[in-house]
């Protein structure tokens, strides 16, 4: 079984970290291989650079892929989705953001979904923190620039989800190869006026075009840090 996560980063290099991380610490189990996609530029030196030390690293199961962007391609997500999409190898595709991280048990489920319960699922709960100044201390408990980290699991509880949006997309590869992300919408396929990442609209328009349900799946070990501030709102933040 293959699985694609597709991530952006700008300005996000700790969150990405803890992200990557976790396939570190917690693989895929045998069988299953996760091909981490990060689209990020090269104008964001610190993400440039965790990307780099993960590159250097050998895990079993895990594939690491770093695709570059122009910084106002980077920002509009859905247009590195659509190029993750049409190009996957993947039987799955999980269209992420880089505050999610996972352990085994995740992936280890995910294989055995079913495929009639796509072509959109996503998970019925993920794990976030009681509030947001857990994770603002969980960013700030990261010094280091460079190195494995991990977050306090205890310190997170299940939210229920009720839709696929943001970072919990996960679509059939088959889906993705033949229909792409909104590869034919102008208002995801252009790049952002300027270097933030605009509130996310394109999941709403996703949704509407797979043109059926989408449907919860239980996945245990799913992640979200809280953070109390984000980049569209505090230019030049960097978490």
């Amino acid at each position: 079984m293959k699985i694609e996560l597709v991530s952006h980063c700008f300005r996000y290099p700790t969150l990405l970290r803890y992200q990557l991380s976790s396939l570190v610490l917690w693989p895929p189990p045998d069988g299953t291989q996760v091909t981490a996609t990060v689209f990020f530029t090269e104008e964001d030196a610190e993400t440039t650079a965790v990307l780099r030390w993960f590159a250097q690293r050998t895990v079993p199961g895990v594939v690491w892929n770093w695709q570059e962007l122009p910084v106002l391609r980077l920002c509009r997500r859905s247009i590195g989705r659509n190029l993750a999409a049409l190009t996957t190898k993947a039987d799955w595709v999980w269209f992420c953001d880089a505050d999610y991280w996972f352990k085994t048990e995740c992936w280890t489920k995910l294989v055995t979904v079913n495929e009639k319960d796509g072509p959109l699922i996503f998970p019925k709960h993920v794990l976030t923190q009681r509030e947001h100044a857990l994770g603002d201390l969980t960013i700030e408990g990261a010094t280091q620039n460079l190195g494995i980290v991990s977050a306090n699991a205890e310190e997170f509880e299940p939210r229920r989800m009720n839709r696929a949006i943001g970072g919990i997309q996960i679509v059939r590869g088959e889906f993705c190869r033949e229909k792409g992300y909104l590869p034919n919408d102008d208002r995801a396929q252009c790049p952002t006026r300027e270097a933030i990442f605009e509130k996310n609209l394109a999941d709403v328009w996703f949704r509407e075009s797979v043109g059926v349900k989408n449907k919860a799946v239980e996945l245990p070990d799913v992640f979200r840090i809280r953070h109390s501030q984000a980049g569209r709102f505090v230019p030049g933040l960097k978490l």
